[in-house]
């Protein structure tokens, strides 16, 4: 808990277990049940199923089918941190991911929020950087297009003037030209 606030502070949602003892497989295999019963927007998106090391004994119900089968078939992600890192349970080999202990199956489910703010910055620069490069781009485009257009406009601006003035030589010529044909 103490881990996950340090690199991230974020919601957390705890399934007070017995992790050893008669009752414990059947407690821990409940709580990763319950989780997966939870409505979509109330599930957490990955189970940590932890637990300090002790001897084979006392990690024994993370060996048991009933444990193996609820992270087996848990649609929830699950980290498998129990023990440390020599203890291996049968549920490390269910589980989507194996922390060798519980502190790093903190590390390993949120990432530091300083790195986060970091790559983030990193991201606003270049997409800064990108929309600006292509802003220039398209301003060159346009005062291309514009000077082409200046010069198609010159072309057009001729060609009407051209056009008026043997507009007004056609009407100037037409009385003269009706007067030989009479």
């Amino acid at each position: 808990i103490h881990r996950i606030s340090d690199r991230c502070p974020t919601h957390l949602i705890i399934w007070p277990v017995s992790v050893q003892g008669e009752t414990s497989a059947q407690e821990i295999s409940t709580a990763i049940d319950g989780f997966n019963k939870l409505p979509l927007n109330l599930q957490p998106e990955v189970l940590i199923i932890a637990r300090g090391g002790g001897s084979i004994e006392d990690l024994w119900s993370f060996n048991e089918e009933i444990v193996v089968r609820a992270v087996f078939n848990s649609g929830i992600p699950t980290i498998s941190a129990v023990g440390h890192e020599t203890d291996y349970t049968l549920i490390d080999l269910a589980s989507d991911l194996r922390a060798p202990t519980p502190t790093a199956a903190a590390e390993f489910a949120v990432p530091v929020i300083a790195d986060l703010k970091y790559t983030l910055n990193l991201f606003a620069e270049r997409i800064t950087h990108q929309l600006s490069d292509l802003i220039k781009y398209y301003l060159q485009r346009l005062s291309s297009n514009e000077r082409v257009l200046q010069q198609i406009q010159s072309t057009i601006n001729n060609n009407i003037q051209r056009l008026d003035d043997l507009s007004f030589r056609l009407i100037g010529a037409l009385p003269n030209l009706l007067k030989q044909k009479q």
